[in-house]
């Protein structure tokens, strides 16, 4: 007896917790056949689908061996990444907190004891995989890293605050967990190399600014403090180029801009808003939203916004309706403050029909949910608890399509706009005329994936028509050898421009350009030379080439569009609106229509053979 004590009481000061795999009972099922949809709120509506799956995440925590506490289930990120020295995987600890800590009456799992075992193992092997200077590991054993020492301070820090007020666990676990956490933060904002790969991947750093504000939030810390404001007062030009996006891979990306930017924004603005530290939130995001309004287009059906999405540096999203994670709709809570925000939704009235056909379909099927399909990358976000306390603000529609016919495209009818980078020398330009917009990017390419050239082009009366596709070949707007499948504008080039009668020297900022028909005249390689012109009746292009080419221009087609080819001219009539391709010499082209899509329209791939020379319009009739 008294060995069997020496033994707890040293288990205890070691902070192991007190029951073994053979005391563990298994996390049960929730019943839902107990349950109705009528238990569950409005903004409840998709957890009875993680209610039904949650026992599979809980059991899945290994209670035993050198892994112990580890979450061996393939439901947040990529099955081959799904390894304990990943600690991207064990921000799910928020799924097992959540349950554990959420007063409801559906659900079963407040305070359960075979839950409890497992949110302390898994506190335990997460705090136990941290390296010594606060860092954590992702890809590759002891490779410490930023996203995952940053991802984990926002995951850690909506954990700690459920913990804080639930139901207990073991008091050595939760402290060590709550000291991991602040190493972690500490790590981020002291240690050189952090900054350092922050400045690049921006999206991996701001985590930590939520994270921190919700572990002060908690636990006041002088020293967290001052570091946090010191990193926020550098990030304005360190993480947001002057241009407006925030810097992934030094480039543009809509991807992280759209989903985790807008969730760490959103956890920061949550504890910021009505404080000295709320500009640093919102600040940032309206000058995003700026720059959002000149590369996103509306169309004269639905709410989605088409992008200029080929200058995209990492993801890919050709077109856009709400903002922030996919996994629970946050909406965009800074727009309360920042107009230019609310061209995203969902809006109130969007919340309420949605909200009406899911509780209509969940009383339609109850008590079945979709399958847990294990091996995906989101079957079981964290994500989808994360956000559910922070603040949230909706715009209504009035204001949602005020936003939106605000955004300068929409509101002025004949503009030349131009925005520079500072990091690197590219220089984005945009066209407003009466029947058109364009959207047109120069410069160096940063990423493989990335197409310069001629990225959008919309029409008044049919909406978008053209639009080049991120990392595409036969999709890509542009000029190609024969011997090729890439554009000479998947690669850097630097264009000569003038508008009206003035050369424009290209200057790092943004400013409008004087007013008339612009020209963009640049090199294809070392095999020839093309000029771009936009005037009121649309797009001219000249090509002068070595031997053959082949240019390309990828329609974007809706079902009911009909696109008639014929020897030196493409027309596509979108119902009464008309968008004309002639070109010289009148060769035949070759048109594919690809798997590929652009929300609701399907790319169609135009190819126009030449040799030496090739003209061609892209008019508005």
């Amino acid at each position: 007896m008294k060995r069997s004590f020496i033994v707890l009481t040293l288990l205890i000061a070691l902070g192991v917790p007190r029951a073994s795999a053979g005391q563990a009972a298994p996390v049960r099922p929730a019943d839902l056949s107990t349950l109705s949809p009528a238990d569950f709120r409005d903004d409840e509506l998709d957890l009875p689908y993680y209610l039904a799956h949650f026992h599979r995440v809980a059991n899945s925590v290994a209670l035993d061996g050198q892994h112990r506490g580890f979450i061996d289930i393939a439901v947040w990120r990529n099955l081959v990444d799904n390894k304990p020295h990943n600690a991207r995987i064990m921000e799910s600890i928020l799924s097992l907190a959540y349950f554990y800590t959420t007063d409801r009456p559906w659900n079963p799992y407040r305070g359960d004891a075979a839950l409890r075992v497992r949110l302390e193992a898994a506190l335990d092997f997460w705090t136990r995989t941290q390296n010594m200077d606060g860092r954590f590991s992702e890809y590759v054993p002891g490779r410490w890293g930023l996203a995952p020492t940053a991802f984990a301070t926002k995951f850690m820090g909506e954990t700690l605050r459920l913990l804080h007020g639930g139901p207990p666990i073991d008091a050595a676990i939760h402290r060590r967990a709550i000291e991991a956490d602040r190493k972690a933060i500490m790590a981020v904002f002291t240690l050189p190399d952090q900054a350092a790969h922050g400045r690049n991947y921006t999206n991996q750093f701001s985590n930590a600014f939520g994270g921190a504000l919700a572990y002060l939030a908690l636990y006041p810390d002088a020293a967290m403090d001052s570091a946090l404001r010191r990193q926020l007062r550098v990030a304005g030009e360190d993480h947001q180029s002057v241009v407006g996006y925030f810097y992934e891979a030094n480039g543009p990306d809509w991807g992280y801009d759209l989903n985790t930017h807008h969730s760490n924004f959103h956890m920061g603005w949550h504890y910021a808003r009505g404080s000295v530290l709320a500009a640093e939130f919102s600040e940032p995001l309206r000058r995003w939203y700026e720059w959002f309004a000149y590369n996103a287009v509306q169309e004269p059906q639905g709410r989605a916004l088409t992008m200029n999405r080929a200058i995209e540096s990492r993801q890919k999203r050709a077109v856009v309706t709400d903002a922030g994670p996919d996994e629970i709709e946050t909406g965009v809570p800074v727009a309360e403050v920042a107009d230019g925000a609310r061209v995203l939704g969902p809006t109130r009235e969007d919340l309420v029909l949605r909200r009406e056909a899911r509780r209509a379909a969940l009383e339609r099927d109850w008590p079945k949910v979709a399958p847990l399909d294990v091996g995906t990358f989101r079957a079981f976000s964290p994500y989808t608890f994360l956000h559910r306390e922070h603040v949230r603000w909706f715009p209504t529609d009035s204001q949602w399509a005020a936003s939106r016919a605000a955004m300068r495209p929409k509101a002025e009818q004949r503009f030349t706009h131009q925005r520079t980078d500072t990091r690197k020398p590219v220089t984005f330009s945009y066209v407003r005329r009466p029947s058109y917009y364009a959207a047109f990017t120069s410069g160096d390419v940063i990423t493989a994936q990335q197409r310069y050239g001629l990225g959008l082009f919309w029409t008044a009366a049919a909406g978008s028509v053209i639009q080049s596709q991120t990392a595409g070949t036969g999709t890509a707007w542009g000029t190609r050898r024969p011997d090729t499948t890439l554009v000479y504008e998947a690669k850097s080039f630097a264009a000569a421009t003038s508008a009206g009668a003035q050369a424009v020297t290209l200057a790092a900022g943004n400013r409008d350009l004087p007013a008339g028909d612009v020209r963009f005249d640049y090199a294809l390689g070392v095999s020839g030379r093309k000029t771009v012109t936009f005037d009121d009746r649309g797009m001219h292009v000249t090509v002068n080439h070595t031997g053959a080419f082949a240019e390309q221009v990828p329609f974007i087609l809706l079902a009911s569009d009909s696109l008639s080819v014929k020897p030196g001219i493409v027309e596509l009539r979108r119902g009464t609106a008309r968008v004309v391709v002639r070109w010289s010499p009148a060769t035949s082209a070759v048109v594919e229509r690809t798997e590929e899509r652009s929300g609701e329209r399907r790319v169609v791939a135009v190819s126009i053979p030449a040799n030496g020379k090739l003209t061609y319009d892209l008019e508005v009739p």
